[in-house]
């Protein structure tokens, strides 16, 4: 162990280790100049999980904050990483209480970065739980644990509960690039930066911000449509930046992301995993019936309902609920929508195979305006990914209003994507309904109305995304 710990550790020995660590490496010959900075400003003796997609860079996420601690004078010796892919519970306590490590330099607490503990077999948070409460140095450490595993984190959080230090930031996530990151990746000459809030989406501040972006209308529908191709993992994004296609390697990265990992208790074969994706990511944007995509497919809707929570433990998928009557709550026994991740988690099955259908941009659209809240929205509250906090609204003449939040302050969205003036018909389900509509069109802004809006995706997204 104590060898296994001297190899992932080489700023113990080399000051010169981040030019030549593999994935810094990789990272810089992509040209992305972007740092996430999801773990930034960790407070001493805290313990802090980041939660994430597979693949979505949280482990270069944190090397590059090792990095910056070290070289912020945080001596290279306090800090332990250990990649904890195939290890089991009981080798937590081992490794923090008998594996030989580097001394400590006097008036110095150990930080511990757990990468990937989520991983782990066995009671890894009752481990990590036992050693807070029964080690003096290990409760006096800064503790930061990774994962990718939706189930696992919430109950961890939950068995740490009192032990976690008294930052209010303890929970970190990192998801895919947001569309205002990524027009400032792809593009040398950026539209200026007009930030608004969830609640602040039909307010003058809104009007203001979505007017001002005029001048670069076209080329913010321009990146939008790039964008809804290659989405926000940040391999995708470089090539994106670069005008090159998704890299086949990392299309298959992601692919074992799915076969390999989230449906590794699936027992399909790959092809019908693959036609299970297709078939569910084509239903995005209705409310999903287990037993149509069983039969559609030749499946039980236990079978599609096992594969779905596969994905959403696996932060692939997220699911949108009906809300109730009167009540910012699901309305029970109502069916979700669900909705990929990202574009690239949506297009998989056609990336790999392009006799399969690509999904439509309307419905991409739909998807990642719904992301673009939850990023801006988790970007302060984290821990809101855990409830719901974003649903759809159905009439009373069966009609759906596709975004409503509490977090909205009175408005709704609706992902059109339509051109003209056909947006006026599209909002008459918003306009009849309780809320102040704003409907996401590909290129029309009509401001001009005290119904619905029509605001240009782009400009929405440019606005309200991260």
């Amino acid at each position: 162990m104590a060898q296994e710990l001297s190899r992932q550790n080489p700023w113990w020995r080399d000051a010169r280790w981040a030019s030549l660590d593999p994935d810094l490496v990789d990272t810089a010959a992509t040209g992305l100049h972007y740092e996430s900075k999801a773990l930034t400003h960790l407070v001493q003796g805290c313990v802090y999980i980041l939660r994430g997609p597979r693949r979505v860079g949280k482990t270069v996420t944190l090397k590059q904050q090792i990095r910056d601690v070290i070289d912020e004078g945080t001596p290279p010796t306090s800090i332990v990483r250990v990649a904890c892919d195939g290890w089991s519970a009981k080798e937590l306590r081992t490794v923090v209480q008998n594996a030989a490590l580097p001394p400590l330099p006097d008036g110095i607490d150990r930080v511990w970065f757990f990468d990937e503990i989520s991983s782990v077999s066995g009671d890894w948070d009752q481990q990590i739980k036992w050693l807070r409460d029964n080690d003096p140095a290990f409760r006096a450490a800064t503790v930061v644990l990774t994962g990718s595993n939706v189930t696992a984190l919430t109950s961890a959080a939950g068995t740490l509960a009192g032990r976690r230090g008294r930052d209010s930031e303890v929970d970190r996530v990192l998801l895919p690039i947001g569309f205002k990151t990524f027009v400032a990746l792809a593009t040398d000459d950026p539209a200026p930066v007009s930030t608004i809030d969830a609640s602040e989406l039909r307010s003058e501040k809104a009007r203001t911000a979505f007017g001002s972006l005029l001048p670069w209308l076209d080329e913010l529908v321009r990146l939008w449509e790039i964008y809804l191709q290659y989405g926000g993992f940040p391999r995708s994004v470089a090539a994106a930046a670069q005008g090159k296609p998704i890299p086949a390697d990392f299309v298959e990265d992601v692919f074992n992301v799915i076969a390999g990992d989230a449906f590794k208790s699936s027992r399909l074969n790959v092809a019908a995993e693959m036609a299970l994706l297709e078939r569910l990511w084509s239903s995005m944007a209705s409310p999903l019936n287990f037993s149509n995509v069983g039969a559609d497919l030749g499946m039980s809707d236990e079978t599609v309902a096992r594969h779905v929570r596969y994905l959403e433990d696996s932060y692939l998928l997220w699911r949108c609920p009906q809300r109730a009557e009167n009540a910012w709550v699901a309305r029970e026994r109502a069916q979700d929508k669900i909705y990929a991740i990202d574009p690239l988690v949506a297009r998989l099955p056609y990336l790999r195979n392009p006799f399969r259908s690509d999904i439509d941009p309307t419905i991409l659209t739909e998807m990642q305006i719904g992301m673009a809240v939850r990023r801006r929205l988790a970007s302060t509250n984290p821990t809101l990914l855990n409830d719901d906090f974003l649903f759809y609204y159905r009439t009373p003449t069966r009609k759906e209003v596709d975004f409503v939040s509490r977090d909205f302050a009175g408005a709704a969205l609706e992902g059109k994507y339509c051109e003209s003036g056909s947006w006026h018909a599209d909002a008459a389900t918003v306009n009849a309904s309780e809320w102040n509509g704003l409907m996401c069109t590909r290129n029309v802004l009509d401001l001009d109305t005290d119904s619905a809006w029509a605001v240009p995706a782009g400009i929405l997204a440019y606005c309200l995304d991260t």
